[in-house]
């Protein structure tokens, strides 16, 4: 069961938003999503975004196979980022991926000290410094990230420095189009969001956020180079 990467970055042409002026921390939300490939049912997923109670910001993504040979080896798959949003940026402090399946188990996790300037990655038992940067998001914490820019009113190319398994990468992502989706909760009014690929892999990802509920994200859409697609969508906000 492929998981699109919940994730969402910014910057390339005018106007170009400066993580330097972040905006402040975005809504708190818990909505779930169906998960189709293809167009057809694949499993349900459940994001939310919360304050805990040490000031520190906590977005957790759950997705679950229900169909078919995924639902059979009972694929599952958590995603938890811990962000700081204290400074005059967002920052990620932890993430933990977790994805298990009948056959097998796979973790992923991120430590970062801004005070120490350290980041490092650990995947399949082994770990690996990365190069620290002011800002430093995990791929997962970036959909939080853009919910926060599009509040703040940034329109545009936007970019954030992502840490990967081997080394940070600056994501880009730029606000294509108004729209009024149909969804499940009935016809919204959103911002339709696409990450800029710099490579040829042919695979395109378009997040659409929901301009009267916090701009929480009403369906997240990973197009692959073989026509192959994933699609999550909003099914209920609690």
């Amino acid at each position: 069961m492929r998981i699109p990467r919940f994730a969402a970055a910014l910057l390339l042409a005018l106007p170009l938003a400066s993580v330097a002026d972040a905006a402040a921390p975005p809504t708190p939300f818990s909505a779930d999503y169906e998960v189709l490939q293809d167009g057809k049912p694949l499993g349900t997923g459940q994001i939310s975004l919360r304050r805990r109670p040490d000031g520190r910001w906590e977005m957790t993504t759950r997705s679950e196979a229900t169909s078919g040979l995924a639902a059979a080896a009972g694929v599952r798959r958590t995603e938890v980022s811990v962000i700081d949003w204290s400074g005059d940026r967002p920052r990620t402090l932890g993430y933990d991926m977790q994805q298990q399946a009948a056959w097998n188990k796979r973790r992923e996790t991120l430590a970062v000290d801004p005070a120490a300037r350290t980041a490092r990655v650990t995947y399949k038992g082994a770990t690996q410094a990365l190069p620290y940067q002011d800002g430093l998001l995990d791929r997962h914490a970036v959909t939080a990230a853009l919910m926060s820019e599009l509040a703040a009113g940034r329109r545009g190319d936007m970019a954030f420095p992502v840490a990967g398994r081997r080394d940070v990468a600056t994501d880009r992502y730029r606000t294509a189009a108004n729209v009024r989706l149909r969804t499940a909760l009935g016809v919204e009014r959103a911002i339709r969001v696409e990450r800029v690929r710099d490579d040829d892999s042919g695979r395109v990802t378009k997040i659409w956020f929901a301009r009267n509920r916090g701009w929480l994200p009403l369906r997240i859409k990973q197009y692959e180079a073989d026509g192959s697609t994933l699609d999550l969508r909003i099914t209920a906000v609690r």
